[in-house]
């Protein structure tokens, strides 16, 4: 199954990160796995040294629905593992699970196993997570549930925080210096990123209306509710119930894996909470994500002015 050629890293050869007072983290586009095609010696799924990965046809042979823009991922149940594939699949995202497991594994999370590179598609080979979804399980839990899930989601949310940039280096990017791919930031004609600074980015986001709405005096108000002073913070990007996987434990809920990091990067610190309310429903969003996600720098204004940006440039 293992295509020839396949980069091999180990946790023990892992870059481990500047850690200047104890709690930062500082990281670099340059500390993270980029080969095309790469496997994970050190994870559980190699403790039996004649596994391998299954290939790429493999995993396609296993699709319902063939030619997908967006395929399903693909079930390995006998080997405990979920594949995620398909040319809307990043390399970035499966350095996001490589940081988690090695970094930051605090934040439960699907390991990842490796991933494999075939034309313009890409797979990412991860821990299958026995878990429902919070969207299924939301109605039959008690307010004290949710709230418990939402101090388990503030502690992940907190421990992501730990990770910095190199201060002489920053950008607004995915973990590896790549484009933004928050779906806000989708653009077919233009990519978003990496940008230098929070004002380069809000630039950005600002063109893309004036390419609607060519009139900069009326839209001046519309830029200047955007804070260039923000800080830049790793975020999730898409806290939504069904990324949520719960399982009970005794009579209580816990977090049993956040999925899905395909948007998260490094965005102005305001971000995280403008795009959870934005994208979410029940009083999941006005209750309980605020709680969670609260970094004193929300406000009602700021909410309206995200909210539309993302109308002016056509995001449903």
């Amino acid at each position: 199954m293992e295509q020839e050629g396949n980069s091999n890293i180990t946790a023990a050869g892992a870059h481990r990160p500047e850690t200047p007072d104890g709690g930062a983290i500082i990281i670099r586009p340059s500390d993270f796995p980029a080969e095309k095609d790469v496997d994970f010696l050190e994870t559980p799924f190699f403790e039996d040294n004649s596994r391998k990965l299954p290939t790429p046809s493999e995993v396609r042979s296993r699709a319902t629905h063939p030619g997908m823009q967006r395929p399903d991922p693909i079930l390995f149940p006998e080997d405990n593992l979920i594949v995620k594939w398909g040319e809307y699949i990043t390399i970035a995202e499966g350095q996001v699970y490589w940081m988690l497991q090695n970094y930051l594994n605090e934040i439960p999370a699907p390991k990842i196993y490796g991933w494999r590179t075939e034309g313009k598609e890409v797979f990412l080979y991860l821990e299958l997570i026995k878990g429902r979804q919070l969207e299924e399980a939301y109605d039959e839990l008690s307010p004290e549930d949710k709230a418990e899930i939402c101090s388990q989601l503030k502690m992940a949310k907190t421990a992501l925080l730990r990770l910095q940039q190199d201060p002489t280096a920053k950008f607004l990017g995915s973990i590896g210096g790549q484009p933004l791919l928050d779906v806000i930031c989708e653009e077919d004609d233009d990519l978003a990123g990496p940008f230098p600074t929070v004002a380069d980015f809000h630039d950005w986001m600002h063109d893309r209306v004036l390419r609607r709405f060519p009139d900069p005096e009326a839209s001046k108000p519309l830029r200047e509710g955007l804070p260039d002073g923000a800080s830049i913070v790793f975020s999730h990007c898409d806290f939504h119930p069904k990324n949520i996987l719960i399982s009970p434990e005794e009579e209580s809920f816990k977090i049993a894996a956040i999925v899905d990091w395909h948007q998260s990067g490094w965005y102005p610190s305001y971000w995280e909470r403008c795009k959870a309310e934005w994208g979410n429903g029940y009083d999941w969003a006005e209750k309980y994500l605020p709680e969670a996600l609260d970094n004193g720098e929300h406000s009602d204004e700021l909410y309206s002015t995200f909210c539309m940006y993302t109308q002016l440039i056509g995001v449903l």
